[in-house]
């Protein structure tokens, strides 16, 4: 299992992107695909089948280690795959404000975006609502990254996207709340007023690592 492990990291590392931002790429659970690199959970062939048909690996070699690691020529003589430009975008909305979002992340990303600063990102989606005007308006796209163990440790006072156990979606500054087992949620449109959330209710957190205008 671990040989297996190895060469699946060895995959993820000449995509160049991260885990969370490959496991989205190939359309495996991020944080499923975290426990199995860990070796909590079992690699199954359903895992297999998903990394080989989106990345053109070998599946023998990616089972066994027999043969080569990708199917086809290998570009310049070198068994390594073409790293994928960008970080992917999907043209989906992250709710701003307790807004349902119905229609979840599809595998394959709208394009890739590629800014200088922004290559840790785990992906972009689309902003709407008014709650973070003005420095995120309706319409813009917001680059996050997925926060691992958050219950340990959260820095305060910056701004997150927050996925809860009722599959609803918020981005917000996250700041104390009034005992520890909830957050404050504070928007920057003075209009919408804090509300605080109990920590048990929060599921995912991903750190907002900035955001681009819609043009």
């Amino acid at each position: 299992m671990d040989d297996i492990i190895t060469r699946i990291k060895s995959v993820i590392a000449d995509s160049g992107l991260t885990s969370n931002a490959f496991a989205l790429k190939v359309g495996m659970n991020s944080s499923n695909l975290s426990r199995k690199l860990n070796g909590k959970v079992p690699i199954t062939s359903r895992d297999y089948r998903l990394i080989c048909d989106s990345i053109g690996v070998n599946k023998d070699w990616l089972e066994t280690g027999a043969g080569d690691k990708y199917i086809g020529e290998p570009l310049n003589g070198k068994e390594t795959m073409q790293p994928v430009l960008g970080v992917p975008f999907y043209d989906v909305e992250f709710a701003l404000g307790y807004d349902e979002l119905y229609n979840d992340t599809p595998n394959m990303p709208t394009k890739f975006i590629s800014i200088p600063g922004y290559e840790k990102a785990d992906f972009w989606c689309r902003a709407s609502g008014d709650s973070m005007k003005p420095v995120i308006s309706n319409g813009d796209i917001i680059a996050l990254k997925a926060v691992e163990d958050w219950q340990s440790f959260l820095p305060m006072n910056e701004v997150y996207a927050i996925m809860t156990t009722n599959d609803l979606r918020t981005v917000k500054i996250v700041r104390k709340g009034s005992d520890d087992a909830h957050f404050t949620l504070h928007a920057y449109n003075e209009e919408f007023e804090d509300q605080e959330i109990p920590k048990e209710a929060i599921i995912k957190v991903f750190k907002v690592l900035g955001s681009l205008k819609a043009i």
